[in-house]
């Protein structure tokens, strides 16, 4: 049986509802007063009453408890609007092309008759308010108060139905223009491991028919066979038992000598697990947020009991052995024509202790932070060196005979010393008032070479800073032959540079970020749902120009034809309205806010349109920052800045590995196995992409070596 449809509920109807309920609420039951409380702000208003239903929905989640109480709107995706495209059947690159031009040419179409329909719907409300305003005496008219029209209800004339034909046309045009896509200009998207990342095999199972008893006389007449697929994975925890030998051998001195097989193939001294395994945890930890403890119970076995502080020091070891690797990759992204960066706050107990202890213990203003060691560079330098004394005096009496002399924590330099000799930890505030206290995360990514998107280094760093302060860290160890470099941000104060000396050396243009400068009108697209929405479907516009040059192929000329030409007249359109949206809404409101930073950072959001380098939006940081609220909600590397440094480390290194299309595992297992020293020698050698050219060349040359053995 279907269910009835429901009635259109006009609104004096709902009005009546709600007088109803006003004078018959003292004698209903407490839990129906309670329900129909939710609803009443919608039924009781004489205007639209989509805001105060949004309202009220949200509320009735949260008391059902169907939505958590800290739960925010989402800015959502600009692309989510867009008509859903049917699966297509192209047979041949060419329908390919094909389906691809048609595509395009529709939602150019599309979007253009949309905005049309925006733009009707706003000028017939401006006339509603208006007339409105001069009914009234006192003036008092709002938005609300005003029955909105839908957007479907709007006719359109046969001249805009023309223009929106032959906007789709020359937009589609425009995407081919040019020779085929150009690798160059390909964006890198990926912030997790991609797929075959995990180690795979094949085997093959011959299923025989079986004929049963009472078939046992009939006549095999044919023999068929279907290919049929099972998948099968499983964790799986391996013990080794190695049989080191051992000799014990005297020289001509007659001193006697114990000497005993490596066992550095297969994994560090002192630890119980292979580098495949200290790989395999690198990746569950720093690229997938499992949680220690978590992680522990799985691997746990009857033969062997991991726990969270044994794993915690084994990526402990990793980190350290990554670090070289982690400060070429700094001093590489340092020289990038291009930087783009974002933050997040992230909590570290031992430095929100500290300052809780400042603010109740006054006592505690003499004490050193935790980070005495490492606040700045000249101050993990001299760190360094009282390291590098007390080794030499370790060593000494361990010469000696004294068997008791050894290394102790103190003595072994802090990832904290390793890093902060090349970026400052403890950064000042811009006003001069001392220093900041605030805990952040920041990630910054550009490419080595600006013609290869396999070539994108991804930086983590934890200080307390923002990201303005890291690009600060990164332009001073920057070649001074390399003048030009663009910052891409939220053009927030504290992702600018302003330190005199590094404005004075480099050339810096700073662009922003057009996802940002959207946000607040999906945030807010309650308090003004005709204004918001015709903002929102025009960022949608730029939206689905980027995205259809990725699905044509990006190259040179028609990322610049679409950008000069449909890009721009888009972003024309957004000031208009973003221009008219300050005569309605305050500074002091987000909308408000949010128009007003659209005006006045207009040239910095637009740069992209001539520079088909540049990225309109910042996602793919933002993208990358997620992962630090997983690790924080699992409660992980929350307790020291140690533990910080360590996913600063093990993070940067993976994430620039996979947007160097390099296998993850492999790589981290053959730069785990390498010798120590030989990567602190030489870590430009084992970056991702210097590891991958040397495995090309290695695969090229033993290629050659077989076809001349073959030809022999």
């Amino acid at each position: 049986m279907k269910p009835e449809v429901a009635a259109d509920l006009r609104g004096g109807q709902r009005r009546e509802v709600a007088a109803w309920f006003e004078q018959n609420k003292e004698g209903l039951p407490e839990a129906v007063c309670a329900f129909f409380a939710l609803h009443q702000p919608y039924l009781a208003t004489s205007g639209d009453p989509r805001k105060h239903f949004e309202t009220a929905w949200r509320e009735l989640r949260r008391a059902l408890g169907i939505t958590p109480s800290s739960e925010r709107r989402p800015s959502g995706s600009p692309l989510a609007g867009v008509p859903h495209e049917k699966t297509g059947t192209a047979q041949s690159l060419r329908e390919q092309l094909e389906e691809q031009h048609s595509r395009s040419t529709r939602l150019g179409d599309w979007h253009l008759e949309l905005k049309a329909q925006h733009d009707r719907r706003l000028e017939r409300l401006a006339k509603r308010l208006a007339k409105m305003s001069e009914e009234k005496t006192m003036g008092d008219t709002r938005q609300e108060d005003v029955d909105i029209e839908r957007l479907e209800d709007i006719e359109l004339t046969e001249e805009e139905k023309a223009a929106g034909a032959e906007y789709g046309r020359r937009f589609a045009e425009h995407l081919m223009v040019g020779a085929g896509a150009d690798p160059a200009l390909k964006s890198v998207n990926e912030t997790l491991m991609p797929g075959g990342a995990v180690l795979s095999t094949e085997e093959a199972i011959s299923l025989p028919a079986e004929v049963p008893a009472e078939l046992a006389e009939a006549t095999v007449v044919k023999v068929m066979s279907e290919p049929r697929v099972r998948y099968d994975f499983s964790v799986a925890v391996t013990r080794l038992e190695l049989d080191v030998e051992k000799k014990v051998v005297v020289d001509e001195r007659g001193a006697r000598h114990v000497l005993s097989a490596s066992t550095s193939e297969y994994g560090p001294p002192r630890y119980s697990v292979t580098w495949t395994a200290l790989a395999t945890l690198a990746v569950m930890v720093g690229q997938f947020a499992m949680p220690f403890n978590r992680l522990a119970t799985m691997l746990s076995t009857a033969g062997r009991r991991f726990t969270a502080g044994a794993l915690s020091r084994m990526l402990h070891y990793v980190a350290e052995r990554l670090v070289p690797v982690y400060l070429e990759l700094g001093a590489q992204l340092a020289n990038s024509e291009v930087l783009a960066g974002d933050d997040t706050s992230c909590r570290v107990l031992e430095v929100s202790g500290h300052f809780e202890k400042l603010k109740t213990e006054p006592a505690a203003q003499k004490q050193r932070p935790p980070w005495a060691d490492f606040q700045t560079p000249q101050a993990a330098e001299e760190s360094l060196r009282r390291c590098a004394e007390e080794e030499r005096a370790r060593k000494k009496r361990r010469e000696d005979g004294d068997r008791t002399a050894k290394r102790t924590a103190r003595e072994a330099p802090s990832l904290g010393v390793l890093i902060g000799r090349k970026f400052t930890f403890e950064s000042a505030r811009r006003n001069g008032d001392g220093v900041k206290q605030s805990m952040n995360t920041t990630v910054v990514s550009g490419r080595t070479v600006a013609a290869d998107p396999r070539s994108l280094l991804v930086f983590y760093r934890s200080h307390l800073g923002g990201c303005g302060n890291l690009f600060e860290a990164l332009l001073h160890s920057r070649s001074p032959k390399v003048r030009e470099v663009t910052l891409q941000g939220d053009l927030s104060s504290t992702n600018l540079v302003t330190t005199p000396g590094v404005l004075k050396r480099f050339d810096i243009r700073v662009i922003g970020c057009s996802a940002h400068a959207r946000r607040p009108f999906a945030n807010y697209e309650h308090e003004d749902p005709v204004r918001c929405s015709r903002m929102l479907h025009l960022f949608l516009g730029l939206a689905i120009h980027e995205q259809r040059l990725d699905v044509h192929g990006r190259n040179r000329d028609n990322v610049l034809t679409v950008r000069r030409h449909e890009s721009r007249e888009t972003w024309a359109d957004i000031l208009e309205a973003a221009t008219e949206m300050t005569g309605t809404w305050s500074k002091e409101t987000k909308l408000g806010a949010g128009a007003r930073y659209i005006i006045k950072h207009f040239d910095k959001l637009t740069a992209y349109l001539d520079d088909p380098r540049l990225e309109p939006t910042n996602n793919l940081r933002e993208r990358m920052l997620r992962m630090e609220k997983l690790i924080e909600g699992s409660s992980m590397f929350r307790r020291s800045l140690e533990g910080r440094f360590v996913l600063d480390v093990v993070r940067t290194v993976l994430q620039t590995a996979v947007a160097a299309g390099v296998p993850v595992h492999e790589y981290l297992v053959s730069l785990l196995r390498s010798k120590p020293e030989e990567v602190a020698k030489h870590p430009e050698r084992f970056t991702p992409r210097a590891w991958a050219a040397e495995n090309a060349k290695r695969d090229a040359s033993a290629g050659t070596t077989a076809a001349d053995s073959a030809k022999a």
